[in-house]
């Protein structure tokens, strides 16, 4: 009987045990994928710049010459406390029961008065019938014992219903569409040229709003909407790609308008971006923005530096007009006065070319114990000019 063999099934027996207890420990685990990446090269852009769309604002659109805006005409049943009061253009009659010659129709005159027989001119502006009927008695008292009379308006608001003949247009019912002048003005129905250029829509409501009511329409509201927008332009000139005009036809900002233009070219300086807008004033506005400063803001993050969005705030709105220059940086400048002193100018002057050469010559000479070198003659120098 071989006695190895209970040693051997032993040992076989104890590697085994090793083996299991080592794949049963809890904490092995053997690597499926390659590691993570280092927190540093992954910036999520949540919580970064990211701006909810309802958050958003654009700048209130101005109206500017050649807009071509509609005003809608509301006329509101307004109550007068205490009865209806005379209007200018109003018509009132005057009937006396008994002294039928002193019967008559008047109208109210753009001075608020009414011309009557026999005693002139009366107020009647702002006058109830029954306030009228008091005040005609006692003018009328003076040529007549105890005067009876009646005040009846026979045709009231009669500058509404004239505004709504005016500015009736079968298409659009009580709507007028009026172009802004090159003055900045419209022309509208009793109020005559209102200024609006410059003015947003609800800013040109609440102005056309107050002239009815200064001039006795305080029944009128009106509605101002923009039709048709004038063509609005950006100048870009300087370093860009495709200087040029840019056509507005949203809110543009500077990035936008020299992306537009094809973007800086490697001449340009970026740092030094001029706008220049004049307003219609004789004094221009100026500002400098640095598009690089920025492009290149960051600021720390959860993951690392983010881009920082509130630099952003400086890429101002463009408006019509504008002028927008990209200058050259001062190497650029220095190399084109290079080029226009020497290549364009005295090269140009004196077509002469010169080259100049320098060369070295070396002997080694071999010694029966140590090398030595040295130089044999002096440098050779070779010059050549010509044409």
């Amino acid at each position: 009987m071989d006695h190895r063999r209970p040693r051997m099934a032993a040992a076989l027996i104890a590697c085994w045990t090793v083996w299991a207890a080592g794949c049963s420990r809890t904490n092995h685990r053997i690597p499926d994928a390659f590691p993570a990446e280092p927190p540093e090269l992954y910036q999520p852009f949540v919580g970064g710049t990211a701006m909810p769309g309802h958050m958003l604002e654009y700048p209130p659109y101005q109206l500017i010459i050649g807009d071509v805006i509609e005003v809608i005409y509301h006329v509101k049943n307004v109550p007068t406390p205490g009865g209806y009061r005379m209007k200018i253009e109003d018509v009132i009659k005057v009937q006396f029961p008994f002294q039928k010659t002193f019967d008559q129709e008047v109208t109210v005159g753009g001075d608020g008065k009414i011309r009557c027989l026999l005693i002139g001119d009366v107020r009647a502006l702002g006058y109830t019938a029954g306030e009228l009927e008091e005040q005609l008695k006692r003018s009328y008292a003076r040529y007549i014992r105890d005067p009876e009379l009646t005040v009846t308006t026979k045709a009231a608001n009669v500058k509404i219903e004239e505004l709504k003949k005016a500015i009736t247009t079968a298409p659009r019912g009580q709507s007028r569409l009026v172009p802004i002048k090159t003055d900045g003005t419209i022309d509208l129905p009793y109020i005559g040229e209102v200024m609006v250029a410059g003015k947003t829509v609800n800013e040109a409501k609440r102005v056309l709003d107050a002239l009815y009511i200064d001039n006795d329409l305080e029944e009128v509201e009106v509605t101002v909407q923009l039709l048709e927008f004038a063509p609005r332009r950006v100048f870009v000139m300087g370093e860009v790609l495709q200087p040029g005009v840019v056509d507005m036809r949203s809110p543009l900002t500077l990035f936008q308008a020299v992306i537009t233009a094809g973007g800086p070219n490697p001449r340009a300086d970026r740092t030094r971006v001029l706008v220049v807008r004049r307003h219609g004033l004789p004094i221009p506005e100026a500002v400098v923005v640095d598009m690089d400063a920025m492009l290149a803001a960051d600021r720390p993050g959860p993951y690392g530096t983010l881009p920082d969005g509130s630099m952003f705030r400086y890429d101002l709105y463009l408006t019509d007009g504008d002028i927008v220059y990209v200058p050259p940086t001062s190497l650029a400048r220095t190399t084109d006065w290079i080029d226009q002193v020497f290549t364009k100018g005295i090269r140009a002057i004196l077509p002469y070319s010169a080259n100049v050469g320098l060369g070295f010559s070396y002997d080694i000479r071999s010694a029966p114990v140590s090398v030595k070198n040295r130089t044999t003659g002096p440098p050779n120098i070779n010059a050549q000019l010509g044409p």
